[in-house]
């Protein structure tokens, strides 16, 4: 999949880091989905409680710079979050 720019637009990072408030884990989403679920008037809530009450941390193209900050282990396939800071 390739994206064009055109002239004058600033190229928009691809991860963006949010943190759940009600259960404290941080789901990490691709922008362009997430701007496509809210233009088709959904909403963005949290992967693992449900809640709706998100908080943006940070936005970066690399996608370790979002999980430097957690400690995190692979469980049955799939990377867990163990603790954060």
């Amino acid at each position: 999949m390739f994206f064009y720019l055109k002239e004058g637009e600033i190229m928009k990072k691809m991860y963006i880091d949010y943190l759940c408030a009600r259960c404290h884990k941080e789901p990490i989403l691709l922008s362009f989905e997430m701007e496509d679920t809210k233009r088709n008037g959904n909403y963005i809530s949290c992967s693992h409680c449900g809640s709706k009450n998100l908080k943006e941390q940070q936005a970066t193209d690399n996608f370790k710079q979002c999980m430097e900050h957690s400690a995190y282990k692979r469980i049955r396939g799939y990377l867990r979050q163990i603790h954060s800071e």
